[in-house]
């Protein structure tokens, strides 16, 4: 049965040390592999729209004291000019460099890997996907909103957008439709967070909901105070748990349902610690055109989600590219 730690707190560093030490027995740290925290920074400018710095200092504290070493903070900040360390200094990042001892790492400036999403039309097309996540214990904490083409952003979403190549994720959710390229359109973009979550599942997820955004997020939303946070070891439950505390069912969020069918989980295979769920809903607003959101669903989704989607540039063997 998958754990997952929920705790309330006034502070981001308070309510996530408590979640994450809520699931310390279950956290196991590997000593051989590189350990990437990441954040949310969707928007290098608005701070409502990152992740809280307070909260990733209680991470790196956590995990610092489970004995790990080789950590970096990335991310891929999105915009025209991807401005991560920019991001970075605004959002008050900078000194964790010398009170940790940590990098900073812009994602954008990764190497990257070829993977296959989806046009508008469900037609197959190539992205490139940041290296690092593949290499890495990775974990996300991301602060808990709504989201205008998949209702959500929670652990899982933090991962598998700003994974891509920032040139490559910028069509028809900001500019006019492109075919052939990738789509934020309620179905293609649902599967492909299927397939991408399915391929590099975090391995520690964190969600800091003390305060979130709804209504036209996951960048122009309004702030709402839930008070909560959630962590675990299996991300998919932490998601299912902070979609249900958020006033929503997971079974209308396309990709956790996609993930849930695939992995074989239901609400009932997932184990809260902590605080009691029903105690700390807060239902946040969702974006207005909820009902062209859940137009998300594909009858042939089973095909589309089967097999491994991860190509080299000649579609061959997995190989590593340098853009």
């Amino acid at each position: 049965m998958a754990k997952v730690g929920l705790s309330r707190g006034k502070s981001s560093y308070e309510a996530v040390r408590k979640a994450l030490d809520l699931l310390s027995g279950d956290v196991q740290i590997p000593k051989d592999k590189l350990i990437l925290v990441k954040p949310n920074m969707v928007s290098d400018t608005i701070e409502l729209a990152a992740t809280p710095v307070d909260a990733v200092r209680a991470v790196l504290d956590f995990l610092k004291e489970m004995g790990a070493k080789n950590l970096i903070i990335g991310e891929a900040t999105a915009g025209p000019e991807g401005n991560t360390m920019g991001a970075f200094e605004r959002f008050g990042y900078l000194p964790l460099q010398d009170e940790y001892g940590i990098e900073l790492r812009d994602l954008n400036k990764d190497d990257h890997i070829v993977f296959e999403a989806f046009d508008a039309d469900l037609t197959p097309v190539d992205i490139r996907v940041n290296k690092t996540f593949f290499e890495s214990y990775v974990v996300p904490v991301a602060r808990m909103k709504t989201h205008l083409q998949a209702i959500v952003t929670l652990s899982i979403k933090n991962i598998a957008i700003s994974s891509i190549h920032n040139p490559d994720r910028h069509s028809l959710a900001w500019h006019d439709p492109e075919p052939n390229k990738f789509s934020h359109d309620p179905k293609p973009i649902n599967l492909y967070l299927a397939r991408l979550a399915h391929t590099i599942m975090p391995e520690l997820a964190v969600v800091d909901g003390v305060v979130g955004m709804e209504n036209k997020g996951p960048v122009a939303g309004t702030p709402v105070k839930s008070g909560v946070a959630l962590a675990g070891t299996n991300a998919l439950a932490v998601d299912i748990i902070g979609s249900e505390l958020m006033g929503f069912d997971y079974r209308t969020v396309g990709y956790l349902w996609y993930l849930s069918q695939i992995m074989e989980m239901e609400r009932e295979d997932i184990q809260v610690v902590g605080e009691r769920p029903q105690d700390c809903v807060t239902r946040y607003k969702p974006y207005e055109k909820m009902q062209a959101i859940l137009t998300w669903w594909v009858e042939n989704w089973k095909e589309l989600l089967h097999g491994d989607y991860i190509k080299s540039p000649m579609g061959k063997d997995r190989q590593y590219i340098s853009v």
